[in-house]
């Protein structure tokens, strides 16, 4: 995502899927065998992730994934707004 406020790392030890494994979304809960992949998340400005603490929640989110939502299914034009409306966000 070639977008100055994006930011992309390499999490070799796989950190980030694993605190996001366990997140709560609604009535969904995020599950993966070993670290949670193919999961695409939006946060609004105010999101912030505390020094050891829980994953902050996101404001949207998609999956790729099979046993999930199928109306959470990646819809690339979707998340494309979902990311826009986001944008305006105070």
């Amino acid at each position: 995502m070639p977008d100055r406020r994006a930011h992309h790392f390499w999490d070799g030890r796989r950190v980030a899927g694993h605190a996001f494994q366990t997140l709560e979304l609604g009535e969904d809960r995020l599950r993966g065998s070993d670290a949670l992949w193919d999961v695409y998340l939006l946060f609004d400005r105010e999101a912030r992730w505390p020094a050891g603490g829980d994953a902050p929640r996101p404001a949207w989110w998609e999956h790729q994934l099979q046993h999930m939502p199928d109306e959470r299914r990646l819809d690339a034009a979707r998340f494309a707004a979902k990311a826009a409306s986001l944008e305006g966000t105070p």
